[in-house]
């Protein structure tokens, strides 16, 4: 056989490799296991880039011993490390979600590197409760009579659904038994808190009349509505909604609670997006609100509750608070972000997430062009300005794109694909997206004091590229696009 399959023989044996790597005075800092598993994985790498015809031959010596480096001190280096996210997605899961604002992370590192108050009144010189200073100002901000704090969102609602529900009934629309991310859905989550679920309407209906005669049921503990997080349905459909479903709900001496999930302080439908801001959700008459703090808060990762005071007493009275409760930095990050946004105007300026969803489309041309005259002309690629659309993300506003701005680049000597892959391998990784075989540097999600690090990112891996046995070597001249 020819091709691929003759080239994987030519594959050195791992112990040929590991002599080649002892005599090479760069690796002999690193020990032997963590050298043996980078010469194990550069060669793993390379079969696997044969077979998926991404590479026609083996490299020479040296190259592979220069990619067992670069593995090893990948090795050798901590596996959580920031990125840039250049794909315009605002709260993205896999990158992290919300980047916390600078006073955020100040506050964590004062707190988290010495001793603190956490439990500890230094006036009275009594213990207190850890929560109190984030749970006024969740108070102050949403309107509500009490409020508390755990670890995520799933929780949040498992805790309410245990202290709540257990043993009895939870009624909800078909329509909003969503799955949230990780493949985890709502209704395992309540039947593993010990509820029962009591559905009503159809899949993409449910009117105010499916929960009224469903009421005539018995052992019904409250009634739960849910934000349809990720999807949208369009067409013939329709839910409930919050002021209906609230007098409907206390007329049987039920509450009502409500999932939010991202969850909004600010009423973000100048931006064009239709998010439920949590003080309104209350003001309509849900009892109990719990959304995330990571998402379009811009904080930590936490869950929060906030609403009637007798029923988060409830929640917090329970065995199970004290296993979902925050540790001392995510309530540190929480705090400094919520101080933030008690002036809106400000933590526009400064909270991160806020900061991205609010620039205009002349804002980001502007920081677009910015960003393509420090990145300059590439021998071989094509940079050009693209209108494009980015995403709220994190499962909020879905289907509801935002007008951006992004850096196009385009090849004339390779599959782009290839340069996105090499973009993800630098130092500081650059996470972009392919459309249409043009790479695309969306402004939106990008900090301009990165700016030259993407051109740093962009540079190695084009020079990686265009001096690899993936691509044929070219000196191409690249006359630049004007804006699309």
């Amino acid at each position: 056989m020819s091709g691929p399959t003759e080239a994987l023989k030519s594959i050195p044996k791992v112990e040929k490799v590991i002599a080649w790597a002892q005599e090479d005075l760069d690796l002999q800092e690193h020990t032997h296991s963590r050298l043996l598993k980078a010469v194990r994985q550069v060669l793993a790498q390379l079969r696997e880039d044969l077979l998926n015809k991404r590479l026609e031959a083996i490299p020479d010596d040296q190259r592979i011993l220069s990619l067992v480096r670069a593995r090893a001190l990948d090795l050798k280096r901590a596996q959580l490390r920031p990125l840039i996210n250049a794909t315009g997605i605002v709260l993205h899961t896999n990158l992290g979600r919300a980047p916390l604002a600078v006073e955020a992370l100040e506050r964590v590192t004062l707190v988290a590197g010495s001793y603190s108050n956490l439990e500890y009144d230094c006036v009275t010189g009594q213990r207190s409760d850890r929560q109190k200073p984030v749970e006024d100002l969740l108070m102050d901000l949403t309107g509500a009579e009490a409020a508390m704090v755990v670890n995520n969102n799933a929780a949040a609602l498992f805790l309410l659904m245990v202290t709540l529900a257990k043993g009895r009934r939870a009624l909800i629309s078909r329509g909003e038994l969503v799955e949230i991310g990780g493949s985890f859905r709502l209704a395992d989550i309540i039947e593993a808190a010990g509820a029962r679920l009591l559905e009503v309407g159809s899949t993409n209906q449910t009117r105010l009349t499916d929960y009224r005669q469903a009421l005539v049921e018995d052992d019904i503990a409250l009634v739960l509505k849910v934000h349809a997080a990720n999807f949208k349905q369009i067409g013939y459909s329709g839910q409930a909604e919050i002021e209906e479903l609230a007098p409907l709900a206390h007329l049987n001496s039920l509450p009502l609670v409500v999932d939010l999930g991202s969850g909004t302080l600010l009423d973000l439908s100048p931006l064009g997006l239709q998010e439920t801001p949590i003080k309104k959700a209350l003001a309509q008459g849900a009892d109990v609100v719990s959304f995330s703090g990571d998402k379009l808060l811009g904080g930590p990762q936490a869950g929060l509750i906030v609403g009637s005071r007798a029923l988060v007493c409830q929640l917090k009275s329970h065995p199970l608070a004290r296993t979902v409760r925050p540790d001392k930095m995510t309530l540190a990050a929480l705090e400094a972000t919520l101080i933030l946004a008690q002036d809106p105007e400000e933590a526009k300026k400064r909270i991160p997430i806020w900061r991205a969803l609010s620039l205009t489309e002349e804002e980001l041309k502007n920081q677009a062009s910015r960003l393509k005259r420090i990145l300059g002309p590439f021998p071989g690629l094509r940079l050009y300005l693209a209108r494009v659309e980015s995403q709220a993300g994190g499962g909020a506003a879905p289907e509801q794109p935002l007008p951006s701005w992004a850096v196009a680049i385009e090849s004339l000597v390779n599959n782009i694909a290839l340069l996105e892959e090499r973009l993800r391998y630098q130092k500081t990784a650059v996470v972009a997206r392919v459309n249409r075989d043009r790479l695309l540097l969306d402004v939106r999600t990008i900090d301009p004091a990165d700016f030259p690090t993407v051109k740093t990112s962009l540079t190695q891996a084009w020079a990686e590229l265009v001096g690899s046995p993936y691509t044929v070597p070219s000196h191409v001249d690249t006359p630049e696009k004007e804006s699309r």
